[in-house]
Formats: C-alpha cells, structure tokens, sequence
C-alpha cells in the first residue's frame, strides 16, 4: 500500500512538474526555429512598410498638389484622413506582431526594439499627418515630425537587420544567406 501512495505521488509530482514547465517556459528554439521566426517577422514589418510606403506616397502628392492649387481644402482633408488612418492601423497591426519567448535573449531584444521603433515610427507619421492642414504647426515642425518618423523607421531596420545578421539570415553586407527574401532596404 505504501508502495502504491508512493507511486501514485511521483508520477502527480512528474505530471504537475511537467505541466508547470510547459506553461511557464519553452524550450529554445533550433537555429532553424530562430531564423523561420525572425524570417517571418521580417516579412510582417516588410509587408507594413510597403503599405506605408505608398500611403506616404500618396500622402505627398495630395500635398505637392494642393500647394499647386490642384486638390481643394475638401480633398486634402480627405487625403490626410485617409494617411492618418493608414497610419494608426499600421502602428497598431506593428503592435500585435508577435515575438516568440523561445528566441535567444540578444535576438528577442532586437525585434522587439525594432517593433517598437516601426510602432513609433507610424504613430509620428500620423502625428506629423495631423499638422499638415493646421495653422498651429509650422512648416519646420511638420518638417521635424517626419524626421524623427524617419530615423524611427531606420532604426526599426536597423536591428531589425542586427537581427537577421546574427541568425545568419544576412551577411554584414546586407546580402541574404540562407533563407531566399527581399532585404530591407535602408
């Protein structure tokens, strides 16, 4: 009987045991696992910066085009709308990326600084978006806000990159390695 209640209490203790690890910590990732991660991240911030891109694209025009006297006021607004919307959504779709607790410490530390700065990045635009049509912000803080949107962004590329380099994905040149993928382009 003894015997038995001994038994039965090892294996709870292995089965809590076992469970509590699985809810509080994973098991490293394989090198494989890291760069599929960091490969996957990089696509998600790739495919919001695209959109940024032309959204920012579209932005400028309707300003070089209200300045040329081609877009009403009406327009405008409507554009600026539309750039602080695309805005806000890319902020936040930066926000839900998701960052795996399993990466290495260095690497993990690296994505998560690299969304933060896109997140930044996206809300300065929009920001900066805001001033475009008020009389309350000067040429040169509108100027400033994109500025500082911009070397938010190169940051976010930046260890983004550092990140790509360090799981071999990339070569201090920019060059990819191992895993086929546009670079990023600073």
């Amino acid at each position: 009987m003894k015997k038995a209640l001994l038994i039965v209490m090892l294996m709870m203790t292995v089965i809590l045991s076992a469970c509590s690890n699985n809810s509080t910590s994973s098991a490293p990732a394989t090198e494989e696992e890291v760069q599929e991660t960091v490969q996957n991240f990089y696509n998600e911030m790739s495919k919001l910066e695209e959109s940024g891109k032309s959204s920012l694209e579209e932005f400028n025009e309707a300003i070089a085009g209200y300045s040329a006297g081609e877009l009403t006021d009406k327009q405008l607004e409507k554009k600026i709308k539309q750039f602080q919307s695309t805005a806000t959504d890319l902020s936040n779709q930066a926000e839900k990326v998701k960052i795996s607790s399993s990466l290495p410490e260095d690497i993990r530390k690296l994505l998560e600084e690299s969304k933060i700065s896109f997140e930044s990045a996206y809300s300065l635009k929009k920001e900066a978006s805001q001033g475009a049509d008020s009389a309350n912000v000067t040429a040169e803080q509108f100027n400033e806000l994109n500025q500082k949107a911009d070397i938010a962004m190169l940051f976010g590329i930046s260890k983004l990159n550092e990140a790509r380099e360090a799981t071999g994905l990339i070569d201090s040149e920019g060059e990819a390695t191992s895993v086929s993928g546009d670079v990023v382009q600073e």
